[in-house]
């Protein structure tokens, strides 16, 4: 059975599970979900996994280890022209948290500074960077010089630049009286803002990742894990963010059947309780996977025998997710019996298990017959990889040719599923041969 790998997240299960999602008599309340407007895990690519899903768009910058060994889990940043670009739209707030996770390889030259999250425009941005006396010899380290005005700006440094080799957490938090600045969930400095906004410039507001929102001042560096939120965070949630963000244990899952007999040479269905939502679900019987159904309900035809038992297990891996869930299995053992209940042939739905569309005429197309005390289905055909080749509604009287995309598919074994009233009626395989 698959399971993830260890990553940036498994670690953090020695982060008390306070820290996702609970109030405490007196604790700050920790929610990381409210307010998160921007989750780029960086996980190969630069989409965004908060719900505004503002994917990024990458340019130059290449995968690389993060800060637990995972690789394609972080962003390298060449220091010459590498940044990756998000929509700014949403990110013109007054109040706002930016979280990053940064390792410099190169410290910028004296009087230089390089930036590692920019959202402004001319003469004005919010943003995180690493000086040497930048700025009038204003910004030294970590630092942030946030504006509020044309040519007014915070002045919040380090005394000193870091220690290239390890990596860094930073978070700037904006409130409507103040900015703090934190260096490895360190406070390092807050700065009063007199009851002015957060300023973006003066034309086109843009939003980079490893440069400044001109594109210049790039940074050398590796960056991982920006979190953006449209509040600021206390205390305890930047802290939460430093330590990581756990591993959600999913609920308890159990298999039942939807029938209390199981009988020995029809088909059966099975679901799982309660329903494993926005998850992938892969069922085995007796260790062997069966392939096309990914859902919470499963079917297949028992053997003919008379007494048996077999099991069954639902594998439930839950989508890529900036509050990772984790995996989960359950298991189940059925047993079959004999059935001597007559069965009405006549009224039972034929689903052909072969036909030829070679044009001969002879068994040309795959029908569904005695199908008529169904209503609102869905029957759908896939490939060796999943994908729909084959999808009819409404009603099973219609045929299919063996046609996908305007050409037969080829021959071979192709699963299939047939769904009335969002419930499986029947699954199994037709064959196509020329």
């Amino acid at each position: 059975m698959p399971i993830l790998p260890a990553s940036k997240y498994a670690f953090v299960l020695i982060a008390c599970t306070l820290f996702l999602c609970c109030a405490t008599a007196g604790i700050a309340q920790v929610d990381l979900r409210r307010g998160l407007i921007g989750c780029y895990p960086f996980n190969g690519n630069a989409n965004d996994l908060s719900t505004q899903a503002n994917h990024g768009k990458i340019k130059g910058a290449t995968s690389t280890t993060d800060r637990f060994g995972t690789s394609s889990a972080a962003f390298d940043f060449d220091g010459v022209d590498d940044f990756i670009e998000i929509g700014a739209g949403q990110l013109q707030l007054n109040v706002f948290t930016y979280s990053i996770w940064v390792q410099p390889t190169y410290v910028p030259a004296y009087g230089q500074a390089v930036f590692f999250f920019s959202v402004g425009s001319d003469y004005g941005d919010q943003h995180i960077l690493l000086g040497d006396h930048y700025s009038d010899e204003r910004h030294t380290g970590f630092s942030h010089g946030s504006y509020l005005g044309v040519a007014d700006n915070v002045l919040c440094t380090e005394p000193s630049t870091p220690v290239l080799g390890p990596w860094y957490h930073l978070v700037l938090v904006k409130t409507d009286t103040k900015y703090e600045f934190y260096i490895n969930n360190k406070l390092v400095c807050s700065n009063s803002v007199s009851g002015k906004k957060a300023f973006y410039g003066t034309s086109v507001v843009r939003a980079t990742i490893g440069a400044r929102n001109n594109y210049g001042q790039a940074a050398k560096s590796k960056i991982d894990d920006l979190h953006i939120y449209d509040r600021a965070l206390n205390r305890e949630e930047i802290e939460a963010l430093y330590n990581g963000i756990p591993s959600e244990e999913p609920e308890k899952l159990a298999i039942i059947s939807n029938s209390s007999k199981i009988c020995a040479g029809e088909q059966a269905t099975f679901r799982l309780t309660p329903p494993a939502k926005d998850a992938k679900v892969t069922w085995y019987v007796d260790d062997v996977a069966y392939p096309g159904f990914e859902s919470d309900e499963f079917m297949f035809t028992t053997a003919k025998d008379s007494s048996y038992t077999f099991n069954l297990t639902a594998e439930v891996v839950y989508p890529e997710s900036c509050f990772p869930k984790t995996p989960v299995a359950a298991k189940k053992e059925f047993k079959t019996t004999g059935c001597t209940a007559p069965v009405d042939v006549s009224r039972q739905m034929f689903v052909p298990t072969i036909f030829t569309p070679n044009g001969d005429g002879k068994n040309d197309t795959w029908n569904i017959t005695n199908a008529t005390d169904y209503e609102d289905f869905e029957v759908m055909v896939y490939n060796r990889w999943g994908e729909v080749v084959h999808r009819a509604k409404g009603n099973l009287t219609s045929s299919w040719d063996g046609i996908y995309r305007a050409v037969l598919v080829p021959s071979g074994v192709y699963a299939f599923k047939i769904i009335a009233g969002n419930h499986l009626i029947k699954a199994g395989s037709v064959t196509i041969v020329y």
